[in-house]
């Protein structure tokens, strides 16, 4: 059956013990009430495709048949004081994370550790493993950063290069480094 096809989707129906966290708000959320596919409905719940409601913030939340969820919990954090750019940058790289992009993510992450070193006056058109060691010699960065760059360029090279994807949890130790990484260079500077 054909998601497209006319009629696919049915009213509104009650369902019960759906929990997710919402990818818009991060709420742990469990609605009384979804759109269900005939799919859905034929096979009793086995299989078939769904849309939830999040009671919090009305967003919608897809769950495909194969029980992927779309998008996924937002692991955007709020960080003060981030260029534009960086800021771009960061928000591209959760946004492929929560639609389950993580090879893209992981390419995005290497991209964003490059603009960080020239936002912070490194020369362009630079190997990435010349910016890793331009954020540790100018002391952007703590030394012991060094290895979890050295992570994000090796994760970011296999992306690129290879045929291997990313995995959803190197992805999500990449980008919750650079939350780390974001906030101690740029956050706390800020708020001096």
């Amino acid at each position: 059956m054909n998601d497209m096809e006319y009629g696919y989707w049915e009213d509104v129906r009650n369902i019960e013990n759906e929990k997710y966290e919402c990818g818009y708000c991060n709420a742990l959320a469990a609605p009384r009430e979804a759109y269900l596919s005939k799919e859905f409905l034929l096979t009793q719940g086995e299989m078939g495709a769904f849309i939830l409601i999040c009671p919090g913030c009305q967003s919608p939340t897809y769950i495909s048949r194969d029980q992927i969820q779309y998008p996924v919990k937002n692991i955007m954090k709020d960080i003060k004081h981030l260029p534009d750019d960086v800021q771009d940058l960061y928000k591209e790289v959760c946004d492929s994370f929560s639609v389950h992009a993580y090879t893209g993510a992981s390419i995005l992450a290497r991209k964003m550790i490059m603009n960080i070193a020239m936002e912070k006056q490194a020369e362009k058109n630079k190997k990435f493993v010349e910016y890793v060691e331009f954020l540790v010699e100018e002391a952007v960065v703590p030394k012991s950063t060094k290895k979890w760059l050295d992570l994000i360029r090796k994760n970011g090279n296999e992306a690129a290069h290879e045929t291997q994807k990313s995995s959803a949890e190197e992805t999500e130790k990449i980008i919750n480094f650079l939350e780390i990484l974001l906030r101690s260079v740029y956050e706390f500077e800020g708020e001096i």
